[in-house]
Formats: structure tokens, sequence, C-alpha cells
């Protein structure tokens, strides 16, 4: 306190605060960003297995073939007939051809690749027993 009885602070300790804490948020902010994608990621690949599972589970229950699609823009998988997912913004799919699940939980086979965020990965579905491993490209 000053002799005047008056407190608070001065034009510099409040300019070098406002420093720091703009240096702060320069370098959280841009890895929160990465963080933020990373986890949209995972969501997607998550998300697009588990519809996979759904249509395998839905041909074993219904007696028929099942089919998985993937829209031209890669962010909507559907279940012919079935269900359909949306992948976060920063996600994509591919697959060569739709992927089918036959009665017996068998599948026709083949790989589905999901992008996002600087990752990568494959989901691919076994022919004879149509269970799914996730692993790199």
């Amino acid at each position: 306190m000053s002799a005047t009885g008056e407190g608070g602070f001065t034009l510099v300790e409040m300019l070098v605060v406002l420093a720091i804490t703009g240096l702060i948020a320069g370098i959280g902010f841009p890895r929160l960003q990465a963080m933020v994608a990373a986890q949209e990621w995972r969501t997607g690949l998550s998300s697009a297995a588990a519809l996979l599972r759904a249509a395998r589970a839905q041909s074993m229950r219904s007696g028929t073939v099942a089919q998985v699609s993937v829209a031209a823009d890669g962010r909507r998988l559907r279940i012919d007939g079935g269900n359909t997912i949306q992948l976060p913004e920063s996600v994509s799919a591919v697959i060569s051809e739709p992927m089918g699940f036959f009665a017996d939980g068998s599948a026709r086979g083949g790989d589905m690749l999901i992008i996002g965020a600087g990752h990568r990965a494959r989901i691919t579905v076994a022919p004879v027993t149509g269970l799914l491993t996730t692993g790199a490209p």
C-alpha cells in the first residue's frame, strides 16, 4: 500500500501478467486442438467397429445378409436396411466394396481404413469368423 492509502497494480505488472497469459495460451491452444482431433479419430474408429459388429449381429439374428457401405463423402456408414452413423467431421472411412456379413456369422471379408487427425487404422473383417481386428494400415 502506498503512503496515500491507495492499493493496486502498476501498468508494468499488468502487462507482465498479460504477456505470461498470452504465452501460456499460445502454447496450450495448439496442443488442445491436437488432443480434440485425436479424440475425434478414436471416436470414429470405435463407431465404425461398433457398426460392423452390429451388422454381423443383425445378420445372425435375422438370418439374412447384412451389408455395410460407406457414402461417397466417407463420413456416413450404413447397414443396408438398418443403422446409419455419421463420423466426426475430421474423420473418414474408405472401403473398396461393401462389407457383407452372413447368417452363420461369417463374412465376405475385407478392410476398412479409418483416417483422420494424422492417424490411420485398418479394421479387418475375417472371412471365416466375421470377427474384427484393428491395427495399423
